[in-house]
């Protein structure tokens, strides 16, 4: 069974990031969003000074922390005390922190830095999200259709950039977007690389001697179940999943009562219709991201990114005007 990781993110306004690194230092707790009862608080990690913990897996924990120096915010993910002694989860952990630090996009988390602390537990330092996962927000009902176009858009383009660098990410959900308030715009964040793994996987990288069905269920392809070879394609199943999700609210498949029945109903059976409401075009391109096949989906995320242009184009002409974001 695959160690999950925390995501590195303040689940806030910027302004509540900024307020909460002066309540912190008093032991206060912002929004239910933070936890400040952890030994390390208050200590230092070279020039950042850690503030409150953000989160915590069995993989490594996340920390809200500030600059000493420039005073900026950040997010600095430490790889879990349990594990600092195991040389493979030490290699996972620094790997990466290497593939984040390497891919460069507007809707991907930057990593600024990468360091040990004086036990040598390894950690890095991240760009800290001011905003809500996609998952919470979708608690409250789906998106606008603007707002789905908009946000499947740019994740398609930086998915994209991933596989250009040569990597699939695995682990595309909605509790891995977060969603930063831009004005009226949400712009989407994609975060969390502990599972990537390369397009043309290095026998020598430790992932690619992990066994097993690895990510995340309700979001896997089918060829992730049963363990068949894994592309850019598969990404892209999980991009479907996510526009599903932000139509709908709902997730594509049911759930069932035990993993095995998810399993076999991602496996066998059709994802739920989207309502005949939803424009034929993009219908269809949901419909073509859930292919049980890989062949029959969009062959990239470059390819899925231009269908989702070709779409909002014609859905914006039908409209007449761009639907004000709640």
């Amino acid at each position: 069974m695959q160690l999950r990781t925390p995501t590195a993110t303040w689940t806030g306004s910027a302004a509540a990031a900024s307020s909460y690194a002066s309540s912190a230092r008093a032991r206060v707790v912002a929004r239910g969003c933070a936890d400040t009862r952890s030994e390390l608080l208050g200590q230092r990690l070279g020039p950042y000074q850690l503030l409150a913990l953000l989160g915590e897996g069995g993989m490594a924990r996340v920390f809200l922390a500030e600059h000493t120096m420039m005073g900026r915010l950040v997010a600095i993910k430490q790889l879990a005390p349990a594990l600092a002694n195991i040389p493979e989860a030490h290699a996972l952990f620094v790997r990466e922190a290497r593939i984040a630090a390497s891919i460069r996009h507007p809707n991907l988390i930057d990593v600024y830095d990468f360091g040990t602390d004086s036990l040598g537990r390894p950690y890095y330092v991240m760009e800290l999200a001011a905003g809500e996962t996609l998952a919470r927000r979708l608690v409250r009902g789906p998106l606008l259709m603007a707002q789905c176009f908009d946000i499947s858009i740019v994740l398609a383009d930086a998915v994209a950039t991933i596989h250009d660098a040569g990597y699939v990410h695995r682990d595309i959900k909605a509790e891995n977007v977060m969603l930063v308030r831009d004005g009226r715009r949400l712009v989407p964040k994609l975060i969390d690389f502990g599972i990537a793994r390369r397009l043309t996987p290095d026998p020598d990288e430790p992932e690619a001697r992990s066994e097993g069905v690895v990510g995340t269920l309700r979001t896997m392809a089918p060829e992730q179940i049963t363990l068949d070879r894994i592309d850019q394609r598969t990404d892209v199943w999980a991009l479907g999943v996510l526009l599903y999700e932000m139509i709908t609210a709902r997730l594509p498949f049911d759930e069932g009562t035990s993993s095995r029945d998810e399993m076999l109903a991602i496996v066998t059976e059709p994802a739920r219709p989207l309502p005949e409401y939803i424009a034929a075009d993009l219908r269809a391109i949901v419909d073509a991201c859930l292919d049980k096949d890989p062949a029959g989906r969009p062959a990239s995320a470059d390819d899925l990114g231009e269908q989702l242009r070709a779409a909002q184009d014609a859905y914006l002409a039908r409209r007449g005007f761009v639907e004000r974001a709640a």
